[in-house]
């Protein structure tokens, strides 16, 4: 790690991450491996589909099956190696879990219904509604999964005539 930077270099995150697949006694494949690389390139967006996975990974190693890659992203998330988050109506996202890349977990994803922009809101927004739902009910709220879905503050400011839909 470069002593300047709090954040591992993406070769860094790899290694780290094809360390612990080891240490949990698992294959490291060309396809967990691919992935891992995708999701640590600093120039990749934040958030990948399966699919925009597999489009990246097949640019760098072509001939690895689409159902391999949905089976390496699997894995790689059981592993607590990838997260996954829904955004909406939209297909899963995936991302390198912030204890492989040193970024802060204490966050929640919001996403606008207008432009699809994805941000990140304070982690602790939701701590009302989780210490409710767990003295309420017993459910232990993960809000990891899920993005918050709404409007933008750029997009309601827009006329409606004006706005693009993702």
């Amino acid at each position: 790690m470069d002593p300047a930077s709090p954040h591992p270099t993406p070769a860094q995150t790899v290694d780290e991450a094809v360390r612990r697949i080891r240490a949990h006694g698992e294959r490291v494949t060309v396809a967990r491996t691919a992935v891992l690389r995708v999701l640590a390139d600093p120039s990749a967006p934040g958030y990948l589909t399966a699919d925009g996975i597999f489009a990246e990974v097949n640019r760098a190693a072509p001939g690895v099956h689409r159902t391999t890659i949905y089976r390496a992203l699997d894995a790689l998330e059981r592993l607590g190696l990838v997260v996954q988050t829904r955004m909406g109506q939209d297909a899963a996202a995936y991302r390198l879990a912030g204890e492989l890349t040193g970024e802060d977990e204490t966050f929640v994803h919001v996403r606008c219904n207008v432009c699809g922009t994805v941000t990140r809101a304070a982690g602790d927004l939701l701590d009302d509604a989780a210490k409710r739902l767990a003295d309420d009910a017993g459910f232990r709220l993960d809000p990891m999964g899920v993005a918050l879905t709404g409007v933008c503050a750029s997009c309601a400011t827009t006329p409606a005539s004006r706005r693009a839909t993702p």
